[in-house]
């Protein structure tokens, strides 16, 4: 799998990477085009993707969105509203999320 379109059946979500130690940082955008994990581009413009390999993990529903960004640094978004409910996916030290009503 390539895309995480391809895994969440949407264009758009939130990606929170893990990092060791350090706050958690998230990029909210749609990733329809990004081959690979969503990063923004060194000028913080756009978002791009390094063409890594998104194995096929199996979503788990979550109703509690705005609570899981709420110790995450955002470093990318256009302003969204942040629905409620969902679907999260885990890999590695990241966690997908697809949130509902979103394309």
């Amino acid at each position: 799998m390539m895309t995480l379109q391809e895994l969440t059946g949407q264009e758009s979500g939130i990606v929170i990477y893990y990092g060791a130690g350090g706050t958690p940082e998230a990029i909210v955008c749609n990733w329809s085009n990004v081959q690979g994990y969503p990063r923004i581009d060194p000028c913080g413009l756009t978002v791009i993707g390094f063409n890594e390999d998104i194995p096929e993990v199996e979503g788990e529903p979550t109703n509690n969105i705005p609570s899981m960004l709420s110790d995450v640094h955002i470093v990318y978004a256009n302003g969204e509203d942040m629905p409620q409910c969902g679907t999260k996916y885990r890999i590695d030290d990241i966690l997908i999320i697809a949130p509902a009503g979103w394309n």
